[in-house]
C-alpha cells in the first residue's frame, strides 16, 4: 500500500508542470512540509506559477522550467513561511517577471 502511494505521489509530483513542486532536503516524512503550505497559496491565488523565492532576504535562484524544485533546507530550520502577492512582490524585489514571492525565514540565518 505505502508503495502504491508513494508512486502515485511521484506521478502526480512529477508530472505536474503548473505550479511547480517546491519540496525540502529532508527526510520523506517532512519533505512536502512546505509544499503542502505553496500549494495553499496557489489555490487562494496569492502566488502565480513561477514565484520568486526569498531564504533569509537572500533570492533563491532556481530553474523555473523544472517541475520539482529542491529547498536546501530541513523542516526544523525554517522559523516561517510568508507569501507576497505579485504586486508587492515586484515593488518591493523590482523583479518583473516574477508571479508572487515565498518569503522563507530560518533558524541558521548568516550573520
Amino acid at each position: 500500500m505505502k508503495r502504491t502511494l508513494s508512486i502515485i505521489s511521484s506521478i502526480l509530483l512529477l508530472g505536474c508542470s503548473n505550479p511547480h513542486a517546491f519540496v525540502l532536503n529532508d527526510s520523506e516524512k517532512n519533505k512536502y512540509f512546505v509544499l503542502e503550505k505553496i500549494n495553499y497559496a496557489f489555490e487562494k491565488d496569492q502566488i502565480g506559477n513561477s514565484p520568486f523565492i526569498v531564504i533569509d532576504g537572500n533570492p533563491f535562484n532556481y530553474n523555473k522550467k523544472q517541475d520539482t524544485i529542491l529547498l536546501p533546507l530541513k523542516k526544523s530550520d525554517i522559523l516561517s513561511v510568508d507569501f507576497l502577492n505579485k504586486n508587492s512582490s515586484r515593488i518591493i524585489y523590482n523583479e518583473k517577471e516574477n508571479d508572487g514571492a515565498i518569503i522563507i525565514t530560518t533558524k541558521i540565518q548568516k550573520r
